[in-house]
C-alpha cells in the first residue's frame, strides 16, 4: 500500500478538526453555511474513501447473477436482495472482514444507507438535464420546448424551472426515453421535497429496510428476510429511519452499506486484511437507468479492481462494454480521469451461471470432446456448437484487455459453490436459494463432474490452456475458490497503487474546494485581516502533524520503505555468514588433509609409544645431520589432526551466530538511520520555524508560560539528532542458545566420514573436499536461517524505540489544545474578543493538500555521496 495515503488522511482530519472549531456563521447567512456543509461533507467521504479497504465492484448486466455470486463468495445466502427476475436497484458496498479465530461462520454487523449529498443531488439534476436535452434534440421535440428545456438547467438556486418543463413537456411523448428521464427527473425532485434533510447523510438499517433500499422500486425480492440478524451495536454515528420516509426517499440514495466478518476457512484475506465488494444495479432499469448510470459511474471511477460478471446462459451484451466505457467519462467534480492502460489493468472476467450454459445434448458433447482419439485442444472444445456461449464469453474477455495481456477466466456457479461449502461444512443452516436462481433455459445443463474430465483431457492433450484451470477449479467448487483467490491476488498486486491513484484524483478536487471555501470565507469579512504569524503557526503546526505521521508510517510500521532494502539485507547475511563460516581454523585442517590427487590422508590413531617414536625419529635425524636446525616441538604440544566429528564445530557455529546477529542489528539501525535521514531536511526546517516563532512570541511580549511550555516541547520533541541517538541505543535482542544448538545441522553423535573408527568397509578416499564443501555450506545455511529468523525481532525492537521517541512528540503536536493555545492572543484586528470569524479560512489556508511523495522525498533527501 502507498503510505502517500496516510498523510492524505490527516490532511482530511486537520480539515475536519478546523471545520469543527469553526465558529458559526450569522443565521442570514444561509449560502456559506451551505457550502461549509458540503465541503464537510466532501472531506468526510474523502476521508472513508482513504480509510476504506481496497474495493472490488461486481458489474455486468441485469440479472447475470452479481448479487447471488457476492452472496456465496461470503457464504452467506439471503444476504442480499436476490430474484430470479432483475431486483438490484441501489449500488451495495459491503466491507469485508476476516473473522475473529473461534467464529465458525461469517456474520453481519452493520447495515445502512447513505443518501446523496445536496451537491451530488444538484449533479444528478444537471446530468439528467443533460439526457433529456440529447434526447429532446434526437426526437425531434418543438424547437421552443427544446429552447425551454434549455434554459431550465438547474443551477446553485435549484432546479424548479426543470421541475415545471418536465411536468409540461416532459410527459408528452408518452414511451419515449425522453418521457422516461423527466420521470426520472420528478421522482428525484418530489423525494428531495420530503428528505432533503436526509442529504449527505447515513443511517442504520433493519434487515427488511435494507432489502426495500436495494431493490428496485416496486420489484420486491421474493424472500424478505436471509436470516442474516445484525451482530454487536449500530453505528454509534447513525440513527434509525421510518420505513414510509426510506420508501418515499429511494431516489436520494446514494448507497447502502453492510459489513460483515467471514472466516478464514471460507476466504483467506491475510495478503490484504479487508476488502468492499460493490454490487451494481443493471443500466436498463425502466424507472431509473439515468439515475443508476449516474450513480454506478460515480463509485466505478475510482474503484479499485472491476469484476465484469458476463451471464454464460446468454452470453456477453453491450452492457459489459458499456461498464466499461463508462469507466472513461469525465467526472463533473473535476476529478482526472484513468487512462485506458490503467482500467484495463484493473479488470478481471468471470462467466457466471456456467452450471446454465444451455446445452442441447449433454451425452453428445460428451462423446465429441471425450469418447475420441481426436486430440482435443481449445480451439475444437469452443468450436463445437453447444458450447458456442462459452466460445463468446472467452472472446469477449479478451477484448477488455490489451493486447498482449492474459488473465485467468473464472467460470463460476453460486449454486455449485454453496453446494461445495454445505458439503463441507462450512455453512450451517442457511436458507436454501435455489427458488431465486434464475431458471434454466432451453437445454440441459452439463454435470461439474464431465467439465472435471475435459479438463484433464484438454491438459493431457494441448496443456497451457487457461481454460484447463478454470474448468478444473468450477467442477470443484464453481469456480468461487479460485474467484476469491483471483480476487485477493489482483487485490495485493495492483490494488495500492490502484488506491493511491484513486485518492490522489479524489484529493485535487477536494482542494479546489477547500481553495473555494477560503475566498468565500474571506469574502464575507473583508475587513478582517489575520497577522502572518497566525497563518504562520497553523501552516508550521499542520507539517509538523503530518511529518509525525509519515515518520510513524516509515520508522514505526515500516510502510514506504525501499523493498530492495530487504532483498540488499538478506543477501549481506548471507555473504557475512559465509564468510564467519570460511574463517573457521578447522577448514585449513579439513583442505590440508589432501593430498595432490585430492585424496584424503588420514592420520594414523595414536598410540602409547608415538612420543617414544617421534623422539627415536628426531635422533635419527640428527645422526645423519638432516634438519639439525629444525626446532623440535615442545613436549605436551597436542599432536595437530583434522577434526573427527561434528561436536567440534559447534563453538564456532555458535560464536558466529552472535557475531552475525551484532553484524545484521548494526545493518539494520544503520538502514533505519537512513530512512530518518530523508526526513532530515523537513525535521531541520521545521525546527528552525519553531525556534523562529518562539523568537517572534518572545519579541511581541505574548510568550505566557503555558504557551512556552509547547513551543519548547515542539522544537525539543522535532529534534532529529534525538531521534538519531534514541535509535542507537536500541538494544541487541538476546541470543538463544538453545535455538542455536537446535539449529546446528549436523549431529553432534555421529562421526565424519574420514575418522578413524568408522566401519573398515568405508572408503576413507570417498569425496572428503565435496563432502566438507556441502557441509560448510549447511552451516551456511542453517546460520542465515538462524538469524534471519531473528530479524524480526531486531525490526521490532527498532521500532518500538522508534515508536516511543515520536509519541512525545505526537503527544503535544496532536493535542486538542495545542492550536488554541498557540493561536490565543493573536486573533484578527477588527474581531470582537471572544469571536475569531476568519478562524476557518486561516486554518484552512494552513492544510494544503500533500505533496506526491515522490516529490515530498525528492525535495528533503540528503545529498551526500551514497545515500539512498
Amino acid at each position: 500500500m502507498d503510505p502517500s495515503t496516510d498523510g492524505y488522511e490527516q490532511w482530511a482530519l486537520g480539515m475536519l478538526e478546523a471545520l469543527e472549531r469553526a465558529p458559526t456563521h450569522d443565521t442570514e447567512d444561509t449560502e456559506l453555511t451551505a457550502r461549509r456543509e458540503e465541503f464537510r461533507a466532501t472531506v468526510a467521504q474523502f476521508l472513508g474513501e482513504v480509510r476504506d479497504p481496497l474495493t472490488i465492484g461486481v458489474v455486468g448486466e441485469f440479472s447475470s447473477g452479481k448479487s447471488l455470486l457476492i452472496e456465496s463468495l461470503l457464504g452467506m445466502p439471503g444476504l442480499l436482495s436476490v430474484s430470479h427476475a432483475p431486483t438490484t436497484g441501489n449500488v451495495t458496498a459491503i466491507r469485508v472482514d476476516q473473522a475473529r479465530d473461534g467464529e465458525p461462520a461469517p456474520s453481519l454487523w452493520e447495515r445502512g444507507v447513505v443518501y446523496c449529498t445536496p451537491a451530488e443531488t444538484a449533479e444528478l439534476m444537471a446530468h439528467l438535464h443533460g439526457r433529456m436535452g440529447k434526447l429532446a434534440a434526437l426526437e425531434g421535440l418543438a424547437e421552443r420546448d427544446v429552447d425551454a428545456l434549455r434554459t431550465a438547467r438547474p443551477d446553485r438556486e435549484g432546479w424548479q424551472p426543470l421541475v415545471d418543463w418536465c411536468r409540461r413537456h416532459g410527459r408528452s411523448a408518452q414511451g419515449s426515453k425522453l418521457s422516461a428521464a423527466a420521470t426520472e427527473a420528478l421522482l428525484v425532485a418530489d423525494a428531495h421535497k420530503e428528505g432533503a434533510a436526509l442529504l449527505g447523510r447515513r443511517y442504520d438499517l433493519s434487515d427488511a429496510q435494507a432489502k426495500l433500499a436495494m431493490s428496485l422500486k416496486d420489484v420486491p425480492p421474493e424472500e424478505k428476510g436471509g436470516g442474516w440478524d445484525r451482530q454487536g451495536t449500530p453505528d454509534p454515528e447513525g440513527g434509525s429511519i421510518p420505513d414510509d420516509v426510506l420508501a418515499a426517499c429511494v431516489p436520494l440514495i446514494r448507497k447502502i452499506e453492510l459489513r460483515v466478518r467471514v472466516p478464514r476457512r471460507i476466504w483467506d484475506l491475510a495478503d490484504v486484511g479487508a476488502l468492499t465488494l460493490m454490487d451494481f444495479p443493471g443500466l436498463n432499469a425502466s424507472g431509473s437507468s439515468v439515475r443508476d448510470r449516474f450513480l454506478s459511474r460515480r463509485e466505478l471511477r475510482d474503484i479499485h479492481t472491476v469484476l465484469i460478471l458476463m451471464n454464460a446462459q446468454r452470453g456477453p451484451t453491450a452492457g459489459e462494454q458499456d461498464f466499461f466505457d463508462m469507466l472513461r467519462e469525465p467526472t463533473a467534480d473535476g476529478r482526472e480521469r484513468r487512462s485506458d492502460e490503467e482500467l484495463r489493468e484493473s479488470i478481471l472476467v468471470a462467466g457466471g451461471r456456467f452450471d446454465q450454459l444451455p446445452v442441447d445434448d449433454p451425452a453428445a458433447l460428451r462423446a465429441a470432446l471425450l469418447n475420441t482419439p481426436e486430440r482435443l485442444t481449445e480451439r475444437r472444445l469452443l468450436g463445437h456448437r453447444d458450447t458456442a456461449v462459452l466460445k463468446r464469453v472467452v472472446e469477449a474477455a479478451q477484448s477488455l484487455l490489451p493486447a498482449g495481456q492474459h488473465k485467468q477466466l473464472v467460470l463460476a456457479s453460486p449454486m455449485v459453490g454453496l453446494a461445495a461449502l454445505r458439503a463441507s461444512g462450512a455453512l450451517g443452516a442457511v436458507p436454501d436459494v435455489s427458488s431465486r436462481a434464475r431458471p434454466q433455459a432451453a437445454g440441459q445443463s452439463v454435470p461439474p463432474g464431465m467439465w472435471a474430465q475435459v479438463a484433464d483431457r484438454l491438459a493431457a492433450d494441448a496443456p497451457g490452456s487457461p481454460l484447463i484451470v478454470a474448468l478444473r477449479e468450477f467442477a470443484r467448487d464453481g469456480g468461487l475458490g479460485l474467484l476469491r483467490r483471483e480476487l485477493t491476488g489482483h487485490a495485493r498486486a495492483h490494488g495500492g497503487r490502484l488506491k493511491s491513484g484513486s485518492v490522489r484524483r479524489r484529493a485535487g478536487a477536494v482542494e479546489r474546494m477547500r481553495l473555494a471555501l477560503i475566498a468565500a470565507e474571506r469574502s464575507a469579512h473583508p475587513e478582517i485581516e489575520y497577522p502572518p504569524a497566525y497563518q504562520e503557526i497553523q501552516r508550521t503546526l499542520h507539517e509538523t502533524r503530518l511529518l509525525f505521521a509519515g515518520l510513524r508510517e516509515t520508522l514505526v510500521l515500516g510502510r514506504g520503505a525501499n523493498g530492495t532494502q530487504g532483498d540488499e539485507l538478506r543477501q549481506y547475511l548471507v555473504d557475512e555468514a559465509a564468510a564467519a563460516v570460511a574463517a573457521w581454523p578447522q577448514w585449513k585442517e579439513l583442505f590440508a588433509a589432501v593430498d595432490r590427487d585430492r585424496h584424503l590422508v588420514v592420520a594414523p590413531s595414536a598410540t602409547e609409544d608415538d612420543a617414544d617414536f617421534d623422539m627415536r625419529v628426531q635422533e635419527e635425524l640428527a645422526l645423519l645431520g638432516l634438519f639439525a636446525e629444525e626446532p623440535t616441538a615442545s613436549e605436551g604440544e597436542p599432536r595437530q589432526t583434522i577434526p573427527g566429528g561434528p561436536g567440534e564445530l559447534l563453538a564456532s557455529f555458535r560464536a558466529s551466530h552472535e557475531v552475525l546477529l551484532d553484524l545484521v542489528h548494526d545493518r539494520i539501525r544503520a538502514a533505519y538511520e537512513e530512512r530518518l535521514d530523508q526526513y532530515a531536511g523537513v525535521l531541520d526546517d521545521l525546527r528552525e520555524r519553531w525556534i523562529a516563532i518562539a523568537a517572534e512570541e518572545q519579541r511581541r511580549g505574548t510568550l505566557s508560560g503555558a504557551r512556552r511550555g509547547r513551543l519548547g516541547a515542539l522544537i525539543m520533541t522535532i529534534n532529529v539528532e534525538e531521534f538519531r541517538t534514541r535509535l542507537r541505543e536500541t538494544a541487541v535482542p538476546e541470543q538463544d542458545s538453545g535455538a542455536v544448538e537446535s539449529g546446528f545441522p549436523l549431529r553432534p553423535d555421529r562421526l565424519f566420514p574420514w575418522h578413524p573408527e568408522q566401519p573398515e568397509d568405508r572408503d576413507p578416499l570417498e569425496r572428503h573436499v565435496a563432502h566438507v564443501v556441502r557441509m560448510r555450506r549447511e552451516l551456511v545455511a542453517a546460520l542465515v536461517d538462524l538469524v534471519h529468523g531473528r530479524l524480526a525481532a531486531h525490526q521490532t525492537q527498532f521500532a518500538q524505540q522508534a515508536g516511543r521517541a515520536l509519541a512525545v512528540g505526537e503527544r503535544y503536536a496532536n493535542a486538542t489544545d495545542t492550536p488554541e493555545l498557540l493561536l490565543s492572543g493573536i486573533r484578527g484586528e477588527g474581531a470582537a474578543p471572544g469571536a475569531a470569524p476568519l478562524d476557518l479560512a486561516a486554518r484552512l489556508e494552513a492544510t494544503p493538500a500533500p505533496k506526491p511523495p515522490s516529490t515530498h522525498r525528492a525535495a528533503h533527501a540528503p545529498t551526500r555521496p551514497g545515500a539512498p
